[in-house]
């Protein structure tokens, strides 16, 4: 029970301080994930005084304006999904269609249209959807209770697709507070899947499957270092082995979600170093145990 506590107290602390160098350090890169500069600071169609802007995320594509529309207003659960982790949002109760082309009924987006949340809204742990406030065919639109979607043209075979986060600011409110301090983190990993899904599909072309293989291999391997780094943490003894290794552990893993690119190799790697380090803790103490 006393391991249990101690496992308790160390874990708190060190999420504390991961919470300190994500403000510092890692909040700046995941809000403005692929931008320019320029386009951080640039104006777009769907800024709002009254709202506060939380992340311009961008990403290139290798294919020309129109192509990149075709794809962008697809956009929807009812429509041709959200380009993201399909199986989380499954998993959340987030039903959605996965179109693997373009289909002639979603090659058009008004201002009007409703971009579901989830096919099946019963089964939503949250039900969302986002109107449709602003259209500008070809280049860009807006969604209420999301941002703007901006595709700017670099040549005819290049495009870049910007989304701008915008949310209502609460001053008074400390729960909101919490709740947005939590989702943006949460938000990006799906953005900036979402990024990479149209990237993806654009640059591959119509009638293709791809596959979630690797984003499920990704994920497992986040899942299961964060549960070794948490085991190391319990069968650890003194103040090196339970806070210092495991502070470092954390760090790396947390870089290993947010900095590093969604791929298997650095989840599982980072599941690799977490078994090395219970495996040499294992090891000094039947060291120990044999000499004493």
């Amino acid at each position: 029970m006393r391991n249990v506590v101690k496992s308790i107290l160390i874990v708190i602390f060190i999420t504390l301080l991961q919470l300190s160098i994500y403000d510092i350090f890692l909040k700046p890169v995941i809000t403005t994930w692929g931008a320019s500069e320029k386009e951080v600071s640039m104006p777009m169609a769907g800024d709002d005084k009254a709202l506060t802007i939380t992340a311009t995320r961008a990403i290139s594509i290798n294919r020309s304006k129109s192509e990149v529309w075709k794809w962008l207003v697809q956009l929807g659960a009812d429509r041709g999904g959200f380009y993201s982790y399909s199986f989380i949002e499954e998993a959340l109760g987030y039903e959605t269609r996965h179109q693997a082309s373009i289909t002639p009924e979603f090659k058009e987006i008004k201002v009007g249209d409703l971009v579901r949340g989830s096919i099946n809204e019963k089964r939503s742990i949250v039900p969302y959807s986002f109107p449709v406030l602003h259209v500008e065919p070809e280049r860009a639109f807006v969604l209420g209770n999301w941002g703007t979607f901006l595709l700017e043209e670099v040549n005819s075979q290049q495009t870049r697709l910007i989304i701008r986060t915008q949310e209502l600011a609460s001053k008074s409110n400390e729960w909101l507070k919490v709740a947005s301090y939590i989702e943006v983190p949460l938000h990006f990993i799906m953005e900036r899947r979402l990024l990479m899904g149209m990237k993806a599909r654009a640059e591959a072309g119509e009638n293709i499957q791809l596959s979630q293989t690797q984003d499920i291999f990704w994920f497992a391997g986040i899942v299961s270092s964060g549960f070794l780094i948490c085991l190391f943490i319990y069968m650890a003894r003194g103040t090196m082995q339970s806070v210092a290794i495991p502070s470092v552990l954390s760090f790396l893993w947390v870089c290993s979600i947010w900095l590093l690119k969604p791929i298997p190799l650095y989840s599982i790697g980072m599941s690799l170093i977490a078994s090395i380090a219970i495996l040499s803790l294992v090891t000094a103490r039947k060291t120990r145990g044999v000499a004493a």
